[in-house]
């Protein structure tokens, strides 16, 4: 082959090279797995919807420990489809802030460059779970935090499907992204987004916690139910408004616990100002439906607005007579004045006649009167029967101060009759050392050293509902009593639990002694002992409005030993025993202890034994009016 010439090597050199085929690319194809890739701060930038709006408590302390030592986390960064820039993904925020306040304070390369972690880019509502479950792990968000995040997740979700995401789904669809939520918390934060927000942004940033909030969320709900109660005088459309005046107000920087005595007040204030109700009625109603939705009661089968259901028909209709609540009075065997029933304190007293010269005993206010200045006519036309209830009153009205005034008092003996004469509410004796039943405390320091023995956990209640209380039986003619009264005689238990106190294990009171009374107390106090089993507002307990209260299902395969002893002492009080269970005499050594050598969690605590005692107790007395009952209809 001839060897070419100069010139024509230069004329080959000279030629054109081939011509690019693709298009050129101003950016480099993101990786598809995780890795290392060293960033600048000029091509990082946070997380747009990051759930943090409140500076992380740490701050000062992080970025003194970036200045000493360096970065020595990588903040994991990913890339979004067709951007230049890198976005924090999973947290890191924070770190981001951080070095940008360094570097413009020291102007150091080492905070402008350095690694960080890729993440290939997957969607939207996973880099914000992500930030949840990062910033939630370390126990950092504040509540509201927490329930925007969840809110704009559930946006993201549904705007992917195109479908409305229920609360199950939800919970579902952010547990697949690794963010875990309970069901209880879901529906509270979906709560707290859409009402309290709009109402108590401060407060709610301001580190306002899940208890408090739970409880502004039960208050709320008290309020929304009293008022749609209320169907003739406010339309359900205005709550939302008179709710966010009322609590407004409230919306302080700084604070995270209310005030709830004033809450409440103000609360109250805006039902009346709204409904026309009567103030202590409102209050009375809403402590109602506060406690029975917490101890999850029915509204409607406890009563919770019989209060507020006769102020309405008060309301509605003014000349409507108030239902009597007393007994009637037996007419007199002759035509003059009744005839007083002498105490059991002093059984040699002869009977007194009330003569009918006597002036007039002082009236007491009806219930129709206490919303008005003066009575009607009508109202100073009492009935026979009340007019001589009333002259009775006030004559063992007089008797009493004529006894505490005597120079040598008798000792207070409660039985039948002494109840029967005095129906009002059964009282401490005197503090006098002569005054006391054998036993009794006898000093101020006595009564308070055996009230704090007999008070295992607090249980609260309001003037209001108590006054209420002891106005019922005073009207229907049967004793009623009060915890603090009666625990230096008796021998009560205070448990604060979800049950009211047992201020004797054997008393009764008049209100409750009949068989659909009972039957909730019954269920009651069963429930407590299933929950101390492990079982509690499970389908193994259900209703039974025929028998005793309530009936049991067969415990699942898998119950303990602890669940097993009290299903076996539950199902003993309907004579239905379990041979696969413990048997009666190893319930009766759980009773009385003896069998702690099994583990504490075995044994039955004071308070469930307690309990049980006054459920044989209710049960028996059940039994018995059952039994009357099938008398009668034979």
């Amino acid at each position: 082959m001839k060897r070419p010439t100069d010139q024509q090597l230069r004329e080959r050199l000279m030629q054109p090279g081939p011509k690019r085929q693709g298009q050129p690319v101003d950016a480099v194809t993101p990786p598809d797995q995780e890795m290392a890739v060293w960033v600048t701060l000029d091509v990082l930038k946070p997380y747009e919807h990051n759930p943090r709006q409140v500076q992380n408590p740490k701050y000062e302390e992080i970025k003194a420990s970036i200045r000493a030592a360096g970065l020595k986390h990588k903040p994991p960064v990913t890339q979004r489809p067709g951007e230049k820039h890198y976005t924090i993904c999973d947290g890191g925020n924070t770190r981001l802030q951080i070095l940008r306040e360094l570097y413009e304070e020291t102007g150091e390369s080492r905070f402008h460059a350095f690694y960080a972690l890729y993440r290939p880019w997957q969607s939207e509502v996973k880099m914000l779970t992500g930030h949840l479950s990062e910033n939630d792990n370390r126990g950092q968000l504040l509540w509201i935090e927490r329930a925007k995040g969840v809110v704009d997740a559930r946006a993201m979700y549904e705007e992917e499907s195109g479908n409305t995401l229920s609360q199950r789904e939800l919970i579902k669809r952010l547990a697949e992204d690794g963010y875990q939520v309970a069901q209880s918390h879901i529906s509270k934060m979906l709560y707290t987004v859409e009402h309290l927000l709009p109402t108590l942004p401060n407060t709610l940033y301001s580190g306002l916690g899940r208890p408090q909030v739970e409880k502004l969320i039960s208050y709320r709900e008290a309020c929304r139910l009293l008022w749609e109660r209320c169907t003739e005088e406010v339309t359900p459309e205005g709550f939302g408004e008179a709710w966010h005046q009322t609590m407004a107000w409230f919306d302080d920087e700084g604070q995270t616990e209310m005030n709830w005595s004033i809450v409440v007040d103000r609360l109250c204030g805006m039902l009346a100002d709204h409904t026309g109700v009567h103030f202590n009625v409102c209050e009375l109603t809403l402590d109602n439906i506060v406690t029975y939705r917490k101890r999850r009661w029915d509204l409607e089968e406890h009563q919770a607005f019989e209060a507020l259901d006769v102020e309405l028909q008060q309301m509605r209709d003014p000349n409507a007579q108030p239902p009597s609540l007393y007994p009637p009075l037996p007419e007199p065997a002759t035509g003059g004045a009744p005839v007083l029933k002498v105490p059991a304190s002093d059984p040699d007293r002869e009977p007194q006649s009330q003569p009918q010269s006597a002036p007039q005993a002082e009236q007491l206010p009806s219930p129709r009167t206490l919303s008005r200045d003066a009575p009607t006519d009508d109202e100073r036309a009492e009935s026979t029967e009340l007019l001589r209830l009333r002259e009775q009153v006030a004559a063992l009205e007089r008797e009493k101060q004529q006894l505490n005034e005597s120079p040598s008092p008798s000792v207070p003996v409660f039985s039948e009759s002494a109840s029967e004469a005095d129906p009002g509410p059964m009282v401490a004796p005197a503090e006098e050392e002569g005054d006391w039943p054998e036993g009794a405390a006898r000093t101020e320091a006595e009564r308070a050293a055996r009230l704090e023995g007999l008070t295992q956990s607090r249980w609260e209640e309001t003037p209001g509902k108590r006054g209420y209380r002891h106005h019922l039986a005073s009207e229907l003619g049967v004793p009623s009593f009060d915890f603090e009264q009666l625990a230096p005689l008796a021998a009560p238990v205070l448990s604060g639990e979800t049950t009211p106190p047992i201020a004797d294990v054997w008393f009764i009171e008049g209100v409750e002694d009949e068989p659909r009374s009972l039957r909730i107390r019954i269920r009651e106090l069963v429930q407590v002992i299933a929950r101390w089993g492990g079982f509690g507002g499970s389908d193994v307990v259900i209703a039974d409005d025929d028998g005793i209260g309530f009936d049991l299902n067969p415990l699942p395969e898998s119950a303990d030993r602890r669940a097993r002893f009290a299903w076996q002492a539950l199902a003993s009080l309907r004579g239905e025993l379990n041979p696969e269970y413990p048997a009666d005499a190893t319930l009766w050594g759980a009773l009385l202890g003896t069998h702690r050598e099994e583990g504490a969690e075995n044994a039955w605590d004071d308070a469930v034994l307690l309990r049980f005692f006054r459920l044989v107790r209710l049960i028996r007395r059940l039994r018995e009016h059952l039994q009357e009952q099938q008398e009668a209809q034979s």
